[in-house]
C-alpha cells in the first residue's frame, strides 16, 4: 500500500472518490453529498491557506529586507552622526575664536582712539606754547635773565625750560609709539578677525551640510523602523491566522478522509490511510499530499525515474530533507524545477511547478516551503514529479519515504 503524507488533502480523497463513488445502490446519497461539501469547504480552506502561506513569505521577505536596510542606515549613520558632532564643536570653537578677536579687536580700537585724541590734545597744546613764546618774544625768561639775572638763575631757568621741552618731546614722542603700536595691533587684528570669519563660516557649512546628512539618515531610520513595526504586526497577525486555518484545513481533512473510509467501506474497495508526518527511517519527509499516480520504472517504453504525485495547482511542496537549493528555474521537460543538495552526494528534485519559491544558494529545512503543484513542462495534469538521486543517478524515492 502507497504510503501517504497525513496532510494529504482532497486529491487522495477526490481521486479514490471518483472511483469510490461510481454509481452505487449501497453508497447513501447523503454521505456523498456531505463529502461533496466538506471537500468544497477544503478547497476554499486551502486557497486561503495558500493565500495566507504566501503572504508570510512576502512579509518575511520584506522584513529581512527593512532590516538590512536599517543595518546599512545604521552603519553609515554612526560615522556621519560624529562627524556631524564634531564639525558643530569645531563651529562652536570657531564661534569663540570670533568672538574673542573681535572683543580684542574693539579694544585695540579704542586704545587708538584713546590714543589720538591724546597726541591731538599735546600738539594743540605745543603749538599753542609755541605761538605764545614767539607772541611773547620780548619776555622771553631766558632773555629776561641774561639781560638781568645771574648766571645761577639763567642756568635754572633753561634747565627747566629744557626739561619741560623733554617732557613735551617725550610725551609725544610716546604717544606716537603707542599710537603705531596700537594701530600695527588693531591691523594684526583686523586680518585675525577676517580668518576667524571665514573659519566660522566654514565650520557653519561643514556643520550644517552634515546635520542635513544625518537628518536625511534620521528620517529614513524612523521611516524604516516604522515599516518595520507595521510589518512585524501584519506578519504576526498573519501567522495567527495561518494557525486557524491550518487547524480548520485539518478539521476538514479529516472528516473528508472519514467520509471517503466509510464510502469505501460501504463500497468494500480497499482504502489507503494516511501515515504521519514524522520523517522515515531514511529521515524523509512526503514532499506534498497527493496519491501516487505513478511509480518508479519503466514506463511507455523508457524510464521514469520518480514518482508523480497527483495534487491540485497551487498545493504547497515542501523540502523532503533539509538541504541547500542548487537549481531553482526553468528546465526543459521538467518545467519550473528545483533541486536540493543534502550533502554525501544525495539530491532531490520537485517538477512541474506551478511557481518556485526559493532561489539558487537558499538554504532549506525539511518541510520549509519550496514551490507549488503544477502541470509545466512535460505534463498531462497538474502533479509533482518527484526524485531522489544518490551521486546522480535516480533511486526509487518510495523507500526513502
Amino acid at each position: 500500500m502507497t504510503r501517504i503524507p497525513t496532510y494529504a488533502v482532497p486529491a487522495v480523497a477526490l481521486i479514490a472518490a471518483g472511483v469510490l463513488l461510481a454509481p452505487s445502490a449501497a453508497v447513501a446519497p447523503d454521505i456523498v453529498e456531505r463529502k461533496q461539501a466538506v471537500d468544497q469547504r477544503l478547497y476554499g480552506a486551502e486557497a486561503r491557506l495558500r493565500a495566507a502561506i504566501d503572504r508570510q513569505a512576502v512579509l518575511t521577505s520584506d522584513l529581512a529586507t527593512i532590516n538590512r536596510r536599517l543595518r546599512q542606515v545604521n552603519a553609515r549613520l554612526a560615522p556621519l552622526a560624529a562627524r556631524r558632532d564634531a564639525a558643530e564643536q569645531a563651529h562652536r570653537l570657531a564661534e569663540g575664536t570670533l568672538a574673542q578677536v573681535t572683543r580684542d579687536l574693539r579694544f585695540q580700537q579704542r586704545q587708538l582712539k584713546v590714543a589720538t585724541g591724546r597726541l591731538k590734545v599735546q600738539r594743540q597744546a605745543l603749538v599753542e606754547r609755541l605761538r605764545e613764546i614767539y607772541r611773547t618774544e620780548d619776555d622771553d625768561p631766558l632773555l629776561g635773565l641774561l639781560q638781568g639775572g645771574s648766571l645761577s638763575e639763567l642756568a635754572g631757568a633753561a634747565s627747566g625750560i629744557e626739561r619741560a621741552t623733554d617732557r613735551d618731546r617725550g610725551m609725544i614722542e610716546a604717544v606716537a609709539r603707542y599710537r603705531n603700536l596700537t594701530r600695527d595691533s588693531a591691523a594684526r587684528i583686523a586680518v585675525l578677525q577676517e580668518r576667524a570669519i571665514e573659519a566660522e563660516q566654514r565650520t557653519e557649512r561643514r556643520a550644517v551640510a552634515a546635520r542635513a546628512a544625518a537628518r536625511r539618515l534620521d528620517v529614513e531610520q524612523r521611516v524604516l523602523r516604522r515599516t518595520k513595526r507595521v510589518r512585524a504586526r501584519m506578519l504576526a497577525t498573519i501567522k495567527v491566522d495561518r494557525n486557524h486555518i491550518e487547524d480548520d484545513t485539518k478539521e476538514l481533512r479529516d472528516q473528508s478522509f472519514a467520509l471517503a473510509k466509510r464510502i469505501a467501506e460501504i463500497q468494500g474497495v480497499p482504502y489507503a490511510e494516511p501515515s504521519d508526518v514524522t520523517p522515515s527511517a531514511a529521515g524523509f519527509t512526503w514532499p506534498t499530499s497527493g496519491q501516487v499516480s505513478s511509480g518508479f520504472g519503466p514506463r511507455w517504453g523508457r524510464m521514469h525515474q520518480g514518482i508523480d504525485v497527483a495534487a491540485p495547482t497551487g498545493r504547497p511542496i515542501t523540502a523532503a530533507k533539509s538541504g541547500k537549493v542548487i537549481v531553482a528555474g526553468s528546465s526543459g521537460g521538467y518545467g519550473n524545477l528545483v533541486v536540493i543538495d543534502h550533502g554525501g552526494g544525495l539530491s532531490t528534485a520537485y517538477a512541474h511547478q506551478s511557481r518556485i519559491a526559493v532561489r539558487v544558494g537558499q538554504p532549506v529545512t525539511q518541510g520549509g516551503l519550496i514551490g507549488f503543484v503544477g502541470s509545466t513542462g512535460f505534463s498531462t495534469g497538474p502533479h509533482l514529479h518527484f526524485e531522489v538521486r544518490v551521486n546522480g543517478v535516480a533511486r526509487d524515492p518510495l523507500p526513502y519515504l
